[in-house]
């Protein structure tokens, strides 16, 4: 992967074809293995790039380069635990305290039934090509979903024990790169990706390609009410809906013109959206964007810090970047 693309984006660093097609001869070897390797306990592993980060019982893990998994059971000291894989993790998710997944590249799966304390390897290169996965999404202990490069989805009913490809061609044959897994309020799934690509399924199995806003890419979607949904992408651009299943586009003004690489709800009708800026934008209806004090900041966010996620978790607002996990703000 190219050095910078992967500081500047973090999961979403997949966004360059020929970066995917062509890779690095480090990339075609990880991918050509049959076993991977453990992720090596780094020192500065706290400082790392981290992707992901989410809730787990009553703490928190993150998930980043080189295979890096953290732990902390206060969101404020954070310990390495060991990881089957060296390779980058793009996303992790917790269908109840203590069973969790996180994906990566060389189309890594990783499964936790002790709340992160301890991880196994679920799947490694099932694709062959060294494809990363982008997101994962479980709706309950055995039901899961990863998406990832050029249209890769694997869906699983045992808990991750085995994985098969979705069986309907539609995500596949577009052969986009799926970047955003969610369901929305009364159930219905939504997937964002590569190319404006919006897409949206009554079961997660069979899906539908919709006519979105826009032709750049979508990194990320949050559920608005039962059946809307704000998504985000490049340079700044965030639209929303009120109902997916017959969408009326609204161009949602976000006050930057860098990309956009998640959401969270703050809640009285607020978002916090953030990505390749050193400000985390408020989004709320009726409104112009405003920047978000960044008062409870845990490290020192610099004037070119890279937001890859966001978690609000006991009162506070979370970043997963380039530079560790930090608590960026308090919440009212």
């Amino acid at each position: 992967m190219i050095k910078h693309m992967n500081n500047l984006m973090g999961k979403l660093v997949w966004v360059v074809a020929t970066v995917a097609v062509a890779g690095t001869v480090a990339d075609a070897a990880s991918a050509s293995k049959s076993t991977p390797t453990s992720a090596e306990l780094e020192p500065l592993a706290t400082q790392a790039q981290l992707n992901d980060v989410a809730a787990a019982g009553d703490g928190l893990i993150a998930v980043g380069e080189r295979g890096i998994i953290l732990r902390s059971l206060d969101g404020e000291q954070w310990t390495q635990v060991p990881s089957p894989v060296n390779v980058m993790l793009n996303a992790v998710t917790f269908a109840d305290d203590r069973h969790g997944w996180a994906v990566g590249h060389d189309a890594s799966i990783l499964h936790t039934a002790d709340g992160g304390e301890s991880w196994s390897v679920q799947a490694y290169g099932s694709n062959g090509d060294g494809n990363p996965f982008m997101d994962v999404l479980f709706t309950d202990a055995a039901t899961g979903y990863a998406v990832g490069g050029f249209g890769m989805f694997m869906v699983t009913e045992d808990g991750g024990r085995t994985w098969t490809d979705l069986p309907d061609p539609t995500l596949s044959e577009r052969g986009v790169h799926l970047y955003n897994l969610l369901q929305l309020g009364n159930g219905t799934f939504a997937l964002v990706g590569e190319m404006g690509l919006v897409a949206t399924s009554p079961d997660g199995r069979r899906w539908e390609i919709l006519d979105g806003p826009y032709e750049g890419s979508l990194y990320a979607a949050l559920p608005l009410g039962q059946r809307g949904l704000l998504m985000v992408g490049m340079r700044g651009n965030a639209f929303r809906t009120e109902d997916l299943s017959e969408p009326q586009w609204q161009a949602v003004p976000a006050g930057v013109e860098k990309p956009l690489f998640d959401l969270a709800r703050l809640g009285n009708g607020q978002v916090a959206a953030a990505g390749r800026s050193e400000k985390v934008m408020v989004l709320e209806a009726g409104r112009e964007p405003s920047p978000l004090e960044l008062s409870a900041r845990s490290g020192g966010v610099t004037m070119d810090e890279t937001f890859t996620a966001l978690l609000v978790w006991k009162g506070q607002l979370y970043a997963a970047t380039d530079r560790g996990v930090q608590r960026i703000a308090a919440l009212r």
